[in-house]
């Protein structure tokens, strides 16, 4: 029974050996580039450049571990201010300890990280978020989401003015600033409001736009009312004017026959008598057209079809031939309409 146990025992280790991945074990040129990193660290740490410092005890740590690096990068942290950060590694020194055959320089971190981490606990802030709704929604804290396990308990922040931000989709976003100070707590309540539902748009209904084609056939009936009416009235005024002509001239010619001197009058009254003739030619048209066009436009919901025929017929009653007439005893001008 004791050797099945051994066996056992013995299997366990070798599985959990096996299971652990295999650390790659640093290059003398990794070591090399580690201690000019942690050298220009303590350089910058020593004139407070912190920012400096900082980035370099961080390369330096990942390229060979170590505490004593560890520690010092956590001290150019707490001279950045994040006091959170710097925390969190003063913690993985003591959670990772040392052994007894380490260097002395390993032990002394050890003991250097436990007095700076007693010290360092007073001046951190802390902040409870509680959120109430929705459940899903994401909280962070200067843009560092919070694990859902972490809200309505209390959690370290750096002293300032920490930001929190809250958001998850059909909600409003919740965005504030909190002042806390070293060693202050402070809490936040946070329900979400609902982004109004939009409305879908309604579906389109199948009333009259402003180019359908009636209003346009209307148009161009006022249109061909107005032409005509002018021309009516211009030969009508010129029509007026040729019978004065004519009535001069038959004072003056004999029987149709005019004398050389009347031949500018008897031009006037041709040219007159033409302007009239088409005039009123113009006139007609236009208001037959006109009303035609009128009378047959399709009504703004009137089927495509019929739309359609009340065009066709359009067309057709606009179509007329005219001719003016004009001789001495009258003017005027003849037309049908097909």
């Amino acid at each position: 029974m004791r050797l099945t146990a051994l066996w056992t025992g013995l299997l366990c280790v070798t599985m959990v050996l096996l299971a652990r991945p295999a650390l790659a074990e640093p290059t003398e040129a990794d070591r090399a580039t580690a201690r000019a990193l942690a050298l220009e660290g303590h350089t910058a740490l020593q004139h407070k450049d912190y920012a400096k410092a900082a980035d370099r005890f961080g390369r330096a740590d990942a390229l060979v571990h170590a505490p004593t690096l560890v520690v010092d990068w956590a001290r150019a942290l707490q001279g950045l201010g994040r006091f959170v950060e710097a925390h969190e590694k003063y913690e993985l020194v003591l959670r990772e300890g040392v052994s007894a055959t380490s260097p002395k320089s390993w032990t002394r971190a050890l003991e250097e990280a436990k007095k700076e981490l007693e010290a360092l606990k007073p001046r951190l802030g802390w902040i409870t978020v509680l959120l109430w709704e929705p459940s899903e929604a994401v909280v962070a804290i200067d843009g560092v989401p919070i694990p859902p396990a972490a809200l309505g308990v209390k959690r370290a922040a750096d002293p300032g003015f920490p930001e929190v931000t809250v958001s998850a989709p059909g909600y409003e976003p919740f965005k504030q600033t909190v002042t806390v100070g070293p060693g202050e707590e402070k809490s936040l309540e946070v329900r979400l409001k609902k982004l109004p539902e939009t409305a879908e748009a309604p579906a389109p209904t199948a009333t009259a736009q402003p180019g359908h084609p009636g209003q346009s056939q209307r148009i161009a009936s006022y249109v061909a009312l107005g032409v005509g009416g002018a021309g009516l009235v211009l030969g009508g005024v010129t029509g007026i004017m040729t019978l004065k002509k004519r009535s001069d001239l038959r004072e003056e010619c004999l029987k149709d026959v005019c004398s050389s001197d009347s031949q500018k009058k008897v031009d006037s009254y041709h040219t007159y008598g033409t302007i009239s003739a088409i005039s009123l030619s113009v006139g007609v048209v236009g208001v037959g057209a006109g009303l035609a066009l009128f009378f047959t436009a399709p009504k703004a919901n009137a089927p495509a079809a019929d739309a359609a025929a009340a065009r066709a017929r359009s067309r057709s009653l606009a179509q007329v031939t005219w001719q003016p007439v004009i001789g001495l005893g009258m003017v005027g001008a003849e037309g049908t309409f097909q």
